[in-house]
C-alpha cells in the first residue's frame, strides 16, 4: 500500500481549485457574453424601428414642403379666401341664394292651452332650492 503525502493531497487539492476555476470563470464569461450578444440584438432592433420612423418622417416632411410650395402660388391663395375665409376681389359682387318659403308653410300657428308644447315655467334657482333645503330639513 501506498501512503499519500501531505504534499500531495495539496497539490491534488490546489490542482481541483484551480480547474473549478477555471470552470466558474468560464461559465461566467459565457454567460455575460450571451447577455451582451442579447443587448446588442435588441439594440439592433431598436435602431431598425428608430431608422423605419425616421424614414417615415423624412417622407412627411418632404410632402409638407411640396404642399407649402404649392400653397404659395396665387391661385392657391385666391381658391383658399374665396373658399376658406370667404373673401372676395375689389369689383366682385357677393350673391347669398335666399330658399323661399313653401306654399304650404305659413306663420306657424300659436299654442292653445291644452297643447302640451306650452312653455312651463323655468326652474327655481339654485340658491332658492339651496335655501329651501336648508331651512326645511329640521322639519
Amino acid at each position: 500500500m501506498t501512503r499519500q503525502t501531505v504534499t500531495q493531497k495539496q497539490l491534488i487539492t490546489f490542482r481541483q481549485g484551480v480547474i473549478i476555476l477555471a470552470i466558474f470563470l468560464l461559465s461566467l464569461f459565457a454567460f455575460k457574453y450571451a447577455q451582451n450578444v442579447m443587448r446588442i440584438r435588441a439594440a439592433q432592433d431598436e435602431l431598425a424601428e428608430l431608422e423605419g420612423a425616421v424614414a417615415d418622417v423624412q417622407e412627411e416632411q418632404i410632402a409638407v414642403d411640396e404642399d407649402f410650395v404649392n400653397s404659395m402660388s396665387p391661385a392657391v391663395v385666391e381658391a383658399f379666401s374665396k373658399e376658406e375665409m370667404g373673401w372676395v376681389q375689389r369689383g366682385e359682387h357677393i350673391y347669398i341664394p335666399v330658399p323661399a318659403a313653401s306654399p304650404t308653410e305659413g306663420e306657424p300657428k300659436a299654442p292653445s292651452r291644452g297643447d302640451s308644447t306650452q312653455e312651463e315655467a323655468p326652474p327655481p334657482p339654485n340658491w332658492r332650492q339651496w335655501m329651501t333645503l336648508i331651512t326645511d330639513a329640521g322639519d
